[in-house]
């Protein structure tokens, strides 16, 4: 066996060495059936991932990134360990299952802790008619860092006495907004008193105290998305100023006076959105219907707002649309290179046709004389295979240059174009598609002695078989009978039963594909026609080597006919193509 596969290693090597020019052409057609199926791999990711680096750019704050909230109310344990059991209870759940669900993905988290609404006492500006006196919730926000603030006035607060009650001499220390210090017309150092505005009878007021007054360096920041209401405002009928205080200040001096207080706290979640790959969609959308459904169903007195999954179901339906035309003409390109490297392989096969008849009539097998054809295809095969998806990467990060601008300064500089393992496994489906068709010519080709090869080049060639016998009218017969079923079934895209997303209907794709072998077969059944009747017609005005030449050409048709075909077939390709680019 090794001996074998040594000297059909050594034969194969002299016939490309001896016959190069065919060789040559025939390893272009592999080369080029790999890398155009690996190109279509390349360009339908990079296709994917400049539309979702498209949509998620254009998104807004309120599209990208999403919100978990829990209410604290009545139903909440009315004792200090318990409402902070509960508040480390959410707290857990807003990390474990949902936070890190979408981990990878964030850029960002923020967390709002508020009480319910306060009156203020103290002064007289704070002590009118509780339709218009000034109110606001005791907040904590966690990612206030110096980047996002700016304390402009005295200190951010914090607890002097950790486990002193709240009295005059141990206040709440607050801060606030340049706007609510105006409006409060305090700043630091003042105090003030503060009551719960509802939910309590005759409740008791806590010493407030002003320690610093800070602004946001960006109030456009993303970060502030869906926060419109947590800084002070005031319109026609309230004059709202939060007290912005530390977590430990709620829960260690706020709680042990008011242990029932009902309290809001909101997770914000900020999408990195350079940071999602098109292959990631589909589990960063599970995860999304995930959350969705353990908030509802796990997390008592909570609510969600989560718009990024219609955005990327968006985002697929679209892109699912946009590689349509894609599809269509990998489908064309596998049928235009199946039959170019048919009539290729044919080429070399007649050209060998003399040796081929020598082995058989020297005791080669027909198995034989097709493992020569197999080796020699491997060996073109193996660099087509390696140098096709490198070249189509290259042509890919061209048109990407063209088409996406990738490379410059805008939003879809940074798309990847990379090799996945599907380009090499679709450029490696082109190769062995050459050593296939390279191995079952020869093997049609070795079924053939040296008496039926010379009883051949003696006698004129017959009518090919598949005109012989009408097989090209059955085909078209089947083709149409194909055709009908296909159309009669509706459009590319179908919605499955129990399936609320759309799938692409892969029969339609064959549609351009059966078009153009009918139209195919109908040229090579008329193509001898025509040049027949161009024969005769030349025959009383023609010179006698275009009469002759004619003549032939309507006798074998065939490697004329299949060039004339595979003309028509490029065509068809390079007008479809400009059709689905206009």
């Amino acid at each position: 066996m090794m001996a074998q596969a040594r000297l059909a290693y050594i034969i194969a090597v002299r016939r490309i060495i001896s016959g190069w020019g065919l060789e040559l052409i025939l390893f272009l057609g592999m080369l080029m059936a790999v890398a155009l199926l690996s190109s279509a791999v390349i360009f339908s990711n990079l296709l994917a991932e400049a539309a979702l680096r498209h949509a998620l750019s254009e998104a807004t704050p309120e599209q990208a990134n999403f919100w978990v909230r829990v209410f604290s109310g009545q139903d909440a344990p009315p004792t200090t360990e318990g409402r902070n059991s509960l508040y480390k209870y959410t707290l857990d759940f807003a990390e474990d299952r949902i936070a890190a669900r979408v981990k990878p993905h964030l850029r960002d988290q923020g967390r709002f802790f508020e009480t319910s609404t306060f009156f203020f006492t103290g002064h007289p500006l704070l002590e009118l008619d509780n339709e218009v006196r000034p109110r606001g919730e005791i907040k904590y926000v966690a990612g206030l860092t110096p980047e996002r603030m700016e304390v402009v006035q005295g200190r951010w607060p914090q607890i002097v006495n950790p486990g002193a009650p709240l009295s005059p001499s141990n206040p709440l220390e607050v801060a606030l907004d340049i706007l609510g210090a105006e409006l409060l017309q305090l700043g630091p150092g003042d105090e003030m008193g503060a009551f719960p505005a509802a939910s309590f009878t005759d409740p008791e007021s806590i010493p407030v105290k002003v320690v610093g007054v800070f602004r946001r360096t960006d109030p456009d920041d993303e970060f502030w998305y869906g926060a419109e209401r947590t800084f002070s405002y005031k319109n026609d009928q309230w004059t709202i100023v939060p007290l912005f205080t530390t977590e430990e200040v709620i829960l260690k001096q706020i709680f042990p006076v008011y242990p029932s207080l009902y309290t809001d706290t909101t997770w914000f979640y900020y999408l990195d959105r350079n940071s999602v790959r098109a292959a990631q969609v589909d589990d960063l959308l599970n995860s999304l219907r995930s959350i969705k459904y353990d908030v509802r169903a796990n997390l008592n007195n909570s609510s969600s707002r989560i718009r990024l999954d219609r955005l990327l179901e968006d985002y697929k339906e679209q892109l699912l649309l946009a590689q349509i035309p894609l599809f269509l003409i990998l489908f064309l390109m596998i049928g235009i290179l199946t039959y170019y490297l048919a009539l290729i392989t044919g080429l070399v096969v007649k050209s060998r046709a003399a040796e081929i008849a020598m082995l058989k009539s020297r005791g080669a097998t027909t198995g034989q004389v097709g493992s020569l054809a197999l080796v020699e295809g491997l060996l073109l095969a193996t660099p087509a295979v390696i140098l096709g998806p490198l070249l189509a990467m290259g042509v890919v990060k061209l048109l990407g240059r063209v088409f996406f601008g990738l490379g410059g300064g805008g939003n879809l500089s940074t798309v990847p174009v990379e090799l996945s393992s599907s380009a090499f496994l679709l450029g490696l489906a082109g190769g062995v598609l050459g050593v296939i068709v390279l191995t079952a010519s020869t093997l049609f080709a070795a079924r053939q002695g040296i008496v039926e090869f010379r009883q051949m080049g003696a006698r004129p060639p017959k009518t090919p078989f598949i005109h012989r016998y009408y097989l090209d009218i059955v085909f078209l017969a089947l083709i149409g009978l194909f055709l009908w079923q296909i159309k009669s079934q509706g459009s590319f895209l179908v919605r499955p039963l129990g399936s609320q997303g759309l799938e692409l209907d892969w029969s339609h794709l064959l549609i351009p594909l059966l078009l153009l072998l009918a139209i195919g077969l109908l040229v090579m059944r008329l193509f001898p026609m025509v040049v027949g009747v161009l024969a005769r017609l030349a025959e009383t005005v023609g010179p006698s080597w275009l009469v002759h030449g004619l003549r032939h050409v309507s006798r074998d048709p065939i490697v004329p006919g299949a060039l004339v075909v595979l003309l028509m077939l490029a065509t068809a390709l390079g007008v479809i193509g400009s059709a689905f680019s206009s």
